[in-house]
């Protein structure tokens, strides 16, 4: 009988193949961990990126509205008596005074309408100390969003200056020919009320807005109407490398109160604005606000650094 004779392989070329396998081993998951490591950077640039340009427009837009001479930055540990008034200092670049506060212009109110809720226009001829006819206004337009966005809160055109009322500006420097219009003098920091003009308005055919204070002040044929100040605040402070020192903390947006009503920021609604913050700076330069956020975004394990990442804008008013 014949028999077949089929070789195998010698243990040497085993060794051999299992060799080269485990170089093509070695090569292919260092490739594969490059691969990982590089998509999960990307995914954290791109998420960070991502969160913070959504924050800066929505700061971008509160600020847009603001009234120029009332921004304050604010020591948050002692914020209404620590604080820096941006129409006398207009940067701050310190590590102190990280919030920000500022009354806002009713935008919403005016625009959202082919008829806005108030034109912006008073009747200087028909004016006097306790009212001014405002022409082109839709009062009743005004009250609904008003009444909408502050929960209720703010009642506009109720004939009574009971509760919470918007607060009129006019478009001048001055509120009077002693004082002007400053941050100390509508309940935003330390001082009084004194310059605030509280306001209800009157629909019909000729509608106005009536004040509350009958004392001597200066009237404009434009003024501004404002429902609510704003203020971004720094929270929970925390450490996210392990090394014992606090490197972010959460940007806090709060809404919805009248510094003009004897309000702080803390009886207001808030919201969150962006976690993992590193640093938020804002300047002023007569109409011209910047700003500048940056974030960290932890990345896998607290042994690898955080990336950091920034972003600026500046609104002009």
């Amino acid at each position: 009988m014949k028999k077949d004779l089929r070789y195998a392989f010698s243990m040497i070329e085993i060794i051999f193949v299992i060799m080269v396998l485990g170089i093509v081993a070695s090569i292919g998951s260092s490739i594969i961990a490059k691969v990982f490591d590089t998509y999960i950077s990307q995914k954290a640039i791109s998420t960070s990126s991502i969160k913070t340009e959504i924050a800066a427009m929505q700061i971008a837009n509160r600020l847009g509205y603001a009234a120029p001479w009332t921004i304050v930055a604010k020591n948050p540990a002692n914020p209404f008596n620590d604080f820096v008034c941006f129409i006398d200092y207009p940067e701050t670049a310190d590590d102190i005074h990280t919030a920000f506060e500022w009354i806002g212009v009713d935008g919403d109110s005016f625009e959202a309408a082919s008829t806005p809720g108030w034109s912006g226009y008073c009747d200087i001829n028909k004016s006097d100390r306790s009212q001014c006819p405002t022409p082109g206004s839709g009062i009743n337009i005004s009250q609904a969003i008003i009444n909408n966005l502050s929960g209720g809160g703010v009642n506009f055109t109720t004939a009574s200056f009971a509760g919470s009322k918007p607060a009129v500006f006019f478009k001048v420097g001055d509120y009077n020919n002693i004082t002007k219009y400053h941050p100390s003098c509508i309940g935003l920091v330390a001082g009084s009320t004194g310059c605030a003009i509280r306001t209800y308005g009157i629909a019909g055919i000729d509608p106005k807005l009536t004040f509350a204070n009958n004392d001597p002040k200066i009237r404009a044929e434009q003024y501004a109407l404002s429902w609510s100040a704003y203020a971004i605040v720094p929270e929970n402070y925390r450490d996210i490398n392990g090394d014992g020192t606090n490197d972010v903390y959460d940007l806090r947006l709060y809404y919805n109160y009248q510094p003009w009503e004897g309000e702080r920021y803390t009886n207001g609604s808030s919201a969150l604005l962006l976690n993992n913050v590193s640093s938020f700076k804002l300047t002023q330069s007569d109409n011209t606000i910047r700003f500048k956020i940056c974030v960290q975004q932890p990345i896998g394990s607290a042994n690898i650094t955080p990336i950091t990442l920034c972003k600026e804008k500046a609104v002009i008013r």
